[in-house]
């Protein structure tokens, strides 16, 4: 089967989406990845085709709109940032969807893609939504975007608001797409989008049911397949420096921002290697897209620029991140204390969720983030033996999930049953 799987965003946000095309072609389909353009290289580098999406996702993170989402927590200001730097963006991120699947049998829509019904509707084939965090409706707990809980009509509530201001932002670049690509009525709300599709569309959500179980009353149509994770290439091997520094002293701690970049990234830098010092620790510091700068230091600290989480995480002694989803799952599956200090979106929720499972230490957001907070937080992370324990142990119960089988054994059904429909419908 010809399968295109349609997602922009961040590397964090595309990995998890290279992993399941890789396990779709060890089950013998053929894949293409519609991506961002920059990330073509990494994504064939697995053996996966590509059709490169004009969005740049990290010109698209250096807009001082978004630099201003991430200085602040304020959902509606969050929103109207990104609806003004997002609506042509996602209008031709569609597009090239849509030219992508021209020869589809199959398409995956990712979380930024989910607006791309049309995709699938148009010709007629099977397709699947998915999300990297949980999405849909329900009473057991509030949207991603809500803190807290009041009981189940309250979290029902901040869903359909969610929903709301997602609409509000993204509606208009998705209806401007939907009516002048194929002429039809704009949608009136997502609501009515996701409706017009078959009513076994599977949802699948790329989490662990570890980290937060599936709700009684999502359908069983809403599928929680475990993390779609990226195994390391079996011919990637460090630099001669790296692996040098790790085997010449203590197991290290990893800090990285990953896409979360910085118009003073020197400060943070000085930040985390201050906390190192003050805890006495020995660190890897990732550059990313700018969030870590490579500064003179001690021998103690050494600069990455990409290096696998998969490959890296197992041998640090903590992890310090933007809880990003995808470093999240890497963090959780090298089965080593986890501390986020987030910045923006889900990442609060990734944060709230290590927490409550005694998996790491809270720290509180990125903009209010000082070396005394990061090194205490280290300082628990590596001496609360009762927590590096229990992060040991979620560490194996990850690892012997298989999210991606999961996930390829669903999209196989659904194909079945969709096709079988359509034969018999004609």
């Amino acid at each position: 089967m010809k399968i295109t799987i349609c997602t922009f965003g961040s590397r964090g946000d595309i990995q998890p989406y290279l992993a399941l095309a890789v396990g779709l072609q060890k089950a013998g389909h053929t894949v293409t990845l519609a991506a961002p353009h920059n990330f073509a290289e990494w994504i064939e580098s697995y053996g996966v085709k590509t059709y490169p999406i004009r969005f740049d996702s990290q010109a698209f993170l250096q807009k001082p709109e978004m630099q201003a989402i991430m200085k602040g927590r304020n959902l509606v200001r969050q929103l109207q940032s990104f609806q003004r730097v997002m609506k042509l963006s996602q209008a031709e991120g569609l597009d090239d969807c849509w030219q992508a699947s021209q020869d589809a049998e199959f398409v995956i829509l990712g979380t930024t893609t989910n607006g791309g019904v049309d995709i699938a509707s148009q010709r007629d084939i099977p397709m699947a939504f998915t999300s990297l965090q949980p999405s849909l409706p329900t009473r057991a707990f509030p949207s991603i975007f809500v803190s807290f809980s009041l009981g189940g009509g309250f979290n029902m509530l901040t869903y359909s608001l969610s929903m709301r201001l997602i609409w509000l932002i993204m509606g208009g670049a998705i209806n401007y797409w939907h009516t002048t690509r194929f002429g039809l009525p704009p949608w009136r709300s997502m609501q009515e989008m996701v409706n017009a599709c078959s009513f076994d569309t599977p949802w699948l959500m790329g989490y662990s049911p570890l980290v937060l179980p599936k709700p009684a009353d999502w359908t069983e149509y809403h599928h929680l397949t475990g993390y779609w994770l990226l195994d390391t290439p079996s011919n990637w091997q460090p630099s001669p420096e790296l692996a040098r520094f790790l085997e010449s002293g203590p197991a290290p701690v990893y800090v990285g921002f990953g896409s979360m970049s910085d118009k003073e990234p020197e400060r943070r830098t000085r930040l985390a290697l201050h906390a190192l010092e003050l805890t006495g620790q020995r660190g890897v510091l990732a550059t990313g897209w700018g969030g870590v700068a490579r500064l003179e230091t001690s021998a103690n600290v050494f600069f990455v620029d990409d290096v696998p989480h998969s490959w890296l995480f197992p041998r640090m002694a903590a992890v310090v991140h933007h809880g990003g989803a995808g470093t999240t799952a890497e963090g959780l599956r090298a089965g080593v204390p986890g501390l986020i200090a987030p910045f923006m979106m889900d990442q609060y929720f990734w944060a709230d969720q290590l927490v409550k499972l005694g998996l790491g230490p809270r720290m509180g957001d990125a903009k209010r983030l000082t070396s005394e907070k990061l090194a205490q937080a280290i300082h628990t992370a590596l001496t609360d033996t009762a927590l590096k324990l229990r992060a040991s142990a979620f560490g194996e119960k990850i690892r012997a999930e298989n999210g991606v089988a999961r996930a390829v054994e669903i999209i196989d059904r659904h194909a079945l049953d969709f096709n079988g429909r359509r034969t018999r419908r004609h």
